[in-house]
């Protein structure tokens, strides 16, 4: 049987219906308050300069290019119609000596990387420009759907000459540079583009969804409640919320262990809902509950409330240890003693630590698919009679999402989906689907360069 002090340190990790309210009411806030606060410090509720979505419908080649930390991807999109896609892609890291060399040598390798890829796909349109969509993990201070100011970098880049530069010029600049007929259409973040991308294949879609190491959510709004937007009249407009910078102590229920996370990041008080719910942090939270529980003796007394050292590093416990532990549906649990020994060292777990454990990773893995979904929830709500009607029964919605803890953590859709479905009722939420959505990076982009270049942006 389990001891006291672990069933208390599991309950933590339950979250009341009460509890599950609070925070879809205090992310509602934050999504209202995103929509008209010009505090540079709120970067939440950004205009993506969208303003609408495909229909699955459409057909033509545009070109993309997806630039991260470490790999910059350029894509040729083949729109089919029917939702289908055709992609030919290729990848190119990116050095430490172009992070730390001029604008010009980075932007230029840029235009060889897509040279090479029309090359390889035999690409010529005589003289008729070429519409390319950008995807860019960096910061960036969007003035248009095509236009935006590089800010600070970070990930390893300094580059010189780029700070405060428009990206289209400097893109351009290259592929003029290199006598490619390449006109930047539009620029958009991995969220908008997962968005964009899943609508084209589900255009039922009405929200995006990042929840991979981090997490990240698009949807639409009215123009109308976006007051800090200050651009051309339009209708509606796809949102960027940085639902990842969200979140307060005074919503979130927290535990001494998310505490201790938070007190430890480089920006404590900041991302606090994603500290509860990503992928980067779920494993670390198990590790220090974990160690919290051995120094109690409550688990592992085998080792007589001595922590071993390889589970004292940060982050030590991969949310993919959860993941393997939750696939294992063995009676005995086998798959946590092969993680415990093969990983951190540890030998001689009783059937009741193994049983401890699995029900700990259980418990924590549930809290943040019950919190994603609240703030699906929020979301839906906020979005109610605009682009989403929860009560039409003939109106389907469809909620991409993109991202490897979505995709591989055991169980992690059907457990939101229950959620969404205590929270919204049976009846609105037989109408709302999850579905994984892919590569929101290069399809999204093209796809983006697509709409803009069809008049679907201001």
């Amino acid at each position: 049987m389990s001891s006291a002090a672990f069933k208390s340190t599991l309950s933590q990790f339950v979250l009341s219906q009460e509890q599950v309210h609070k925070i879809i009411a205090g992310l509602t806030s934050e999504l209202v308050e995103g929509l008209s606060s010009t505090d540079p410090k709120n970067i939440t509720q950004q205009p993506s300069y969208i303003t609408r979505l495909p229909t699955g419908k459409e057909t033509g080649l545009y070109l993309a290019i997806d630039m991260g930390g470490t790999n910059l991807r350029t894509a040729a999109v083949h729109l089919l119609g029917d939702g289908q896609v055709g992609v030919t892609m290729e990848k190119h890291e990116i050095t430490h000596q172009l992070k730390t060399g001029t604008g010009e040598a980075m932007f230029d390798w840029i235009a060889d990387c897509t040279a090479s890829l029309l090359k390889s796909v035999a690409l010529d349109m005589g003289n008729t420009d070429l519409q390319m969509g950008v995807t860019f993990s960096f910061a960036l201070h969007q003035t248009a759907i095509n236009r935006g100011n590089v800010l600070a970098m970070g990930k390893g880049f300094d580059l010189s000459d780029v700070m405060g530069k428009d990206l289209k010029d400097l893109l351009e600049g290259g592929f003029k540079r290199k006598n490619l007929p390449i006109v930047v259409s539009a620029i958009i973040n991995d969220t908008v583009g997962t968005l964009v991308s899943h609508a084209y294949v589900s255009p039922s879609t009405k929200i995006g969804v990042i929840l991979a190491t981090g997490t990240n959510a698009a949807y639409i709004e009215r123009a109308s409640e976006v007051s800090k937007y200050k651009g051309p009249a339009c209708d509606q407009m796809i949102l960027n919320t940085e639902w990842d910078a969200m979140g307060k102590a005074e919503y979130l229920p927290q535990t001494k262990y998310d505490k201790e996370i938070d007190a430890v990041s480089l920006v404590p008080g900041f991302q606090e809902f994603e500290k509860m719910v990503s992928g980067l942090y779920m494993g670390e939270l198990v590790r220090l509950a974990l160690v919290d529980l051995i120094q109690q003796k409550a688990v592992f007394t085998f080792l007589n409330g001595a922590v071993p050292e390889s589970l004292k590093a940060r982050l030590a416990f991969k949310t993919l240890f959860m993941s393997t532990i939750e696939s294992d549906n063995s009676s005995d649990h086998s798959a946590i003693d092969r993680v415990f020994k093969t990983s951190f060292g540890i030998e001689g777990l009783s059937l009741q630590d193994r049983s401890d454990m699995y029900e700990l990773i259980h418990t924590v893995g549930k809290r943040s698919a019950k919190m994603t979904a609240a703030a699906c929830a929020a979301l839906l709500q906020k979005a109610n009679g605009t682009s989403v009607k929860l009560d039409d029964p003939k109106e389907m919605i469809t909620i991409g999402i993109d991202g490897s803890v979505f995709e591989k953590y055991p169980h992690f859709s059907r457990t939101m989906m229950d959620a969404l479905t205590e929270i919204l009722g049976r009846d609105r939420a037989s109408r709302v689907r999850l579905e994984l959505a892919r590569d929101g990076g290069c399809i999204g982009a093209a796809l983006v360069a697509m709409v803009s270049h069809s008049g679907g942006a201001v």
